[in-house]
């Protein structure tokens, strides 16, 4: 029978603020447009706190509000369906200081400048990838077992299988022997290749060890595979070499996007019935210098402050698109838009 049907008030309340704890920083970063690498770094923090304070009302009440039992992977059980979600609530459950710092190390170092070459949503979405890759891979070399794992360390894995695959030239902050900038392709061979010389001591040479070799090594290569089909809609090209990753850098990549998606301005419904040499003039202005966004946007200001709609000669408006400025009817019915 699932631990579900034994749940009483105490393991229902820690439950909630449990989840309530891991999600609230997911809802700041959307509400405020802060970083998801930043936000998912607070969230195992402030979650392992909580798991700390469950242990301690235990240890001096005996009332047990930790609903850990319910959460994390256990192989035997984990294709049940009622007990799916454990391949990803297991991602939030660390069991001591060592292995939330290291993986709160990894994520934060390595997936805030992610993030900005990724876009925040793309980072979760690969995040989240290699939590799940991580957790399906121990299961299935450790099926029939009972022993549980947690720990996002598949997940910080995938950050780096992600940023190897995509950008691979890229230079970060990281603690090897001293503090400074290595090459992402550097930092990411290492972790790998050290965690298969550990797999194999376990795997291959029946060396004990409480560490999931096997799901790090599968977030890593999950996020390697799947990572540049993700990143090539994104907002910086793959595998491009700058000065690196940063707010300014993300910025420009997406102004270079929509540049790249700007329509033609050779014809215009207005130059045939118009022959105000106004308007004339700055439609030519808008050609010749309608390259950069910013000049565009600018010159078709001034073009809907002298001309109507041709359509329903109401009063136009200009709109940001994907694709660049755009004149559009302040009418919503009447569907105009040029270019």
């Amino acid at each position: 029978m699932s631990l579900w049907y034994e749940m009483d008030i105490p393991h229902w309340i820690g439950l909630f603020l449990l989840i309530s704890t891991a999600v609230s920083p997911f809802i700041l970063a959307y509400k405020n447009k802060t970083s998801f690498a930043l936000a998912t770094t607070i969230s195992l923090l402030v979650t392992f706190l909580l798991q700390r304070i469950f242990s301690l009302i235990y240890s001096m009440t005996d009332v047990h509000v930790d609903p850990h039992n319910l959460l994390v992977t256990i192989p035997d059980i984990a294709w049940d369906p009622i007990e799916l979600h454990r391949m990803l609530t297991a991602t939030w459950l660390h069991a001591d200081y060592f292995h939330i710092l290291s993986n709160v190390i990894v994520i934060a170092l390595i997936g805030i400048p992610l993030e900005l070459r990724l876009g925040n949503r793309r980072f979760m979405v690969v995040y989240l990838i290699g939590g799940l890759g991580g957790s399906i891979s121990w299961v299935i070399f450790n099926a029939g077992s009972t022993v549980p794992a947690l720990g996002a360390s598949g997940a910080a894995f995938g950050l780096l299988g992600s940023y190897l695959a995509c950008w691979p030239k890229d230079e970060i902050e990281f603690p090897f022997i001293l503090i400074r900038k290595w090459p992402i392709s550097m930092i990411a061979l290492i972790y790998f290749g050290l965690e298969v010389a550990r797999a194999f001591s376990v795997y291959g040479m029946g060396e004990w060890s409480n560490v999931g070799h096997i799901a790090h090594l599968g977030g890593f290569l999950v996020c390697y595979l799947v990572s540049r089909p993700i990143a090539k809609t994104g907002p910086t090209p793959l595998d491009v070499v700058d000065s690196g990753p940063s707010q300014g850098g993300i910025h420009s990549a997406l102004q270079s996007q929509k540049r790249s998606l700007m329509k033609s301005l050779d014809s215009d419904p207005w130059t045939k019935n118009n022959e105000d040499i106004k308007v004339h003039n700055v439609l030519e202005k808008l050609r010749t210098a309608g390259d950069e966004i910013e000049t565009r946007e600018a010159w078709m200001e001034k073009l809907v402050s002298i001309v109507r709609c041709p359509k329903c000669e109401g009063q136009l408006e200009v709109t940001n698109l994907s694709d660049g400025p755009s004149v559009q009817c302040s009418d919503k019915t009447c569907n105009f838009g040029w270019p």
